[in-house]
């Protein structure tokens, strides 16, 4: 019975180590598509400077994406000099973070095409208002100024082709799987995993050192993989040379992420660890004394 327990304990450990694994793969993929690392990813991949086709996976060669920005802009009234400015500003990082995280989710969710969010409207707003003020020499009123910069805002969306084009050989259901994915049912299973743990080894502390040991091993991973920046970015580029400058940011943000889950995760293993270590002397201890 002391062998079938321990094989139990052990089996139950192996699936520990899986879910907190899959528990992170899960976090850092949520982690990197909200609007915040969009527009970070923005920023350091510079899209505005490639090609539109490329960005939306389309053969013929066209226009880059700001050339494209910018020329929406113009078919919407708005003066070049607050064009220039818009696309000059750190909000502009912030605003395509949005405009992608809807269309990510347009393409995975099966949504209607994707609209700007209240606060990328506001920004935009905010952005072309301040611009009239600073160049006096423009003579426009700060509302018709508004009504073509939500013109522009609606032509900015439909600049999205339809799902299929996009998505070519993605595995979207794969995708949207993960992220739609309720983390609250690994939490658990974690959970359900120590209870059983307790169990088949007959201690409430015992277990602390499987669920230790799984963290750290973890994070050691994870901290491992997150240092392979250069390994990954050859690996992957190496099958989509055309997609280069916009897959390897991604690359980048999401290795950045396992790289601090990582050293969270280790951290937290050693110190569970590390207590575990000193409640199993104080037990020890105690029954020596009995």
């Amino acid at each position: 019975m002391k062998f079938i327990s321990k094989m139990l304990a052990y089996i139950c450990g192996i699936l520990l180590f899986f879910a907190i694994s899959f528990l992170i793969l899960i976090y850092s993929g949520k982690s990197m598509l909200n609007k915040e690392n969009l527009s970070n990813y923005i920023k350091s991949s510079n899209i505005l400077n490639i090609d539109i086709n490329v960005i939306f996976n389309l053969e013929e060669s066209g226009m880059t994406l700001k050339e494209k920005i910018y020329n929406l802009g113009i078919e919407s009234n708005i003066p070049e000099k607050i064009m220039e400015d818009i696309l000059k500003s750190e909000e502009i990082n912030i605003i395509l973070g949005d405009f992608f995280n809807e269309t990510i989710y347009y393409l995975i969710d099966e949504r209607e095409k994707p609209q700007l969010s209240n606060d990328a409207v506001t920004k935009m707003l905010d952005l072309a208002c301040a611009s009239l003020e600073d160049h006096i020499n423009i003579m426009m009123s700060e509302d018709d100024l508004k009504s073509y910069v939500l013109d522009f805002e609606e032509k900015l969306m439909d600049i999205v082709p339809e799902r299929q084009v996009m998505i070519g050989v993605l595995p979207v259901s794969i995708i949207k799987s993960l992220l739609n994915f309720n983390t609250i049912y690994l939490v658990a299973l974690i959970f359900v995993i120590l209870i059983l743990l307790v169990i088949f080894l007959w201690s409430f502390y015992k277990p602390i050192k499987y669920f230790g040991t799984c963290l750290l091993i973890n994070g050691i991973i994870f901290v491992i993989l997150g240092s392979l920046n250069n390994f990954f970015s050859q690996l992957v580029l190496s099958q989509v040379e055309r997609l280069k400058f916009v897959i390897s940011p991604f690359i980048t943000i999401i290795l950045t992420i396992w790289f601090k889950c990582g050293v969270l995760i280790s951290f937290t293993g050693v110190f569970i660890i590390i207590f575990y270590i000193v409640i199993n002397r104080i037990v020890i201890n105690n029954n020596k004394t009995r």
